[in-house]
């Protein structure tokens, strides 16, 4: 099994204050932890995997996607 050799433990997202620093670094932080999930940046290693790309794979089927996820949960 792959194990990253990257540090896990980074600091969370800042709690943004009432000031423009902090609302500043929180929204940098979130701006890279939503790159980093989607392959934007970062190692390829890091990249959120999709229901999409588990059907493309071959790994599931559409019909084991749990109903209560993603915009259809309301139309099931």
């Amino acid at each position: 099994m792959f194990k990253s050799k990257r540090n896990r433990k980074q600091p969370g997202i800042p709690h943004p204050d009432a000031n423009l620093a902090a609302i500043h670094a929180s929204l940098v932080a979130a701006i890279e932890a939503v790159e980093m999930l989607q392959g934007q940046r970062g190692s390829a290693y890091d990249c959120a995997v999709t229901w999409g790309d588990l059907i493309v794979l071959g790994l599931v089927q559409e019909g084991d996607i749990p109903p209560d996820v993603g915009a259809d949960r309301l139309r099931r």
